[in-house]
């Protein structure tokens, strides 16, 4: 006999709204009073203005959804617009109906303008939704004190858009969120600035494998914003003094930010690849005396598992100035370098540390600045990529230094650009004719618009 046929509406409801979109499709299939019960909207999407000339539009939408009946089951519910006070209520309402329907991936991105005492506040609704797996949010938001029963056991990806927490009775909602989140395997964090983060600067999970912080703001804040001032490496004071990782479970790691005063835990014991650009003040060059002011050593010896790792030429000058503080990256097989017209000269003390380097891939132009580069002559690599280049004589004196030292090159791949074909014949045929110190090494030349 099949009891759950037998079970009121409102519970085979709650039963199907944990069923993913495939399985609550099957289910229909299985009884007709299912049919009515799983009924399945793929998607409701508003993206737009919320002007009183335009407003008509989303309160159709909102109309809409609020006549969604409880039997239905939404998957993706997106909203996308400028934040108006008096619509605060009417999106509030609409986001709580959609959330006592299974939703599985929520996207907010509601626009608050820069503005002092100008936010919006996230319903708390949001942060006990059981079925939620995937959830975006801001520009702009604040989250203030969460629920008693702040809860996402489905949560596992988390995309945090200039999004702002409070901390009450000293515990911090940002890592509150976290902990709370028991699957959460992925966390973006775009336009994050750690030095305003007055409530917390210690990312913490135990099963987060993705993690990525970006910053957007690397000169100077909207002036009209009373709150925010010029930051520079003289404003990086008490506020920014620590920033920590306890990420065990973490395998990718993309970091753009500036160097705190030091990093007090880093756990990064499972990361393989990470992707770094750490700044100390607004021009992005490290300089002598900010080895003694911002100390990233603890970051970098977490790095000590890492396989891929990526520079951008901060980071390259970084570290070239910490060079003796610098470990051997011993498990490092391919390694990415942003390398500026101004940075090409630390190439040498960088690539030593990277004892068992397998492929090497310069990213920007290639730049000739008189340098020997003795250290590619006991070098590892066996593939080099370079990824921009146009064909000048430098760029070409360049390469030669690369393909008549690198004694175990195999494979060179050149992304060219040229605008006719002799130039492109040229180039190739310029490339071609270098000498190698690897009689194994092979060119090939692509060529992009």
């Amino acid at each position: 006999m099949d009891r759950i046929s037998d079970l009121p509406d409102e519970i085979l409801h709650h039963i199907g709204s944990f069923l993913s979109a495939k399985e609550a499709a099957f289910a229909t299939l299985l009884s007709k009073r299912w049919r009515s019960l799983f009924t399945i909207i793929p998607n409701l999407h508003f993206s737009g203005s919320l002007t009183r000339a335009a407003g008509g539009r989303f309160k159709d939408f909102a109309d809409r959804v609020l006549a969604l009946p409880v039997s239905s089951r939404v998957r993706t519910f997106s909203l996308k617009c400028k934040h108006v006070a008096r619509y605060e209520d009417l999106i509030n309402r609409c986001l709580r109906h959609v959330l006592n329907r299974g939703v599985l991936v929520l996207e907010l991105h509601i626009k608050v303008p820069r503005k002092r005492h100008c936010y919006y506040s996230l319903p708390c609704d949001v942060l006990t939704c059981k079925t939620v797996s995937t959830m975006k949010l801001g520009p702009g938001f604040v989250i203030e004190a969460l629920p008693a029963d702040v809860f996402l056991p489905a949560l596992k990806s988390l995309v945090l858009d200039s999004v702002r927490f409070f901390a009450f009775d000293g515990r911090c909602s940002f890592n509150t969120l976290l902990s709370q989140s028991p699957v959460l395997e992925e966390l973006v964090m775009d336009g994050i600035e750690f030095e305003r983060w007055k409530w917390c600067s210690t990312v913490s999970s135990t099963t987060l494998k993705r993690l990525t912080i970006r910053r957007r703001e690397w000169f100077s804040y909207d002036e009209t914003d009373e709150e925010n001032i010029r930051v520079d490496s003289r404003c990086l004071t008490h506020e920014f003094d620590n920033v920590s990782f306890h990420t065990p479970a973490l395998t990718y790691l993309e970091y753009s930010d500036y160097v705190p005063k030091e990093y007090l835990t880093v756990n990064l014991d499972s990361l393989v690849e990470a992707n770094l650009n750490l700044w100390v003040d607004e021009e992005g060059v490290w300089r002598p005396y900010h080895a003694t002011t911002f100390n990233p050593m603890t970051l970098i010896n977490g790095l000590k598992h890492v396989a891929i790792l990526s520079l951008t030429s901060e980071a390259v000058e970084m570290f070239d100035v910490l060079n003796e503080s610098i470990p051997m990256f011993v498990m490092v097989s391919q390694l990415s370098l942003g390398l500026s017209e101004g940075c090409w000269f630390s190439l040498t003390n960088v690539i030593k540390k990277f004892p068992n380097l397998k492929t090497l891939i310069i990213e920007g132009s290639v730049h000739y600045d008189y340098s020997e580069y003795s250290c590619l002559l006991s070098s590892p690599v066996e593939v080099l990529k370079i990824n921009e280049y146009y064909g000048s004589k430098n760029e070409l004196e360049q390469t030669k230094h690369f393909l008549g030292k690198l004694p175990c090159l195999e494979l060179v791949e050149v992304c060219a650009q040229a605008t006719s074909s002799e130039a492109k014949l040229q180039i190739m045929a310029e490339l071609l004719m270098i000498p190698r110190a690897s009689s194994k090494c092979k060119i090939q030349v692509k060529f992009f618009q």
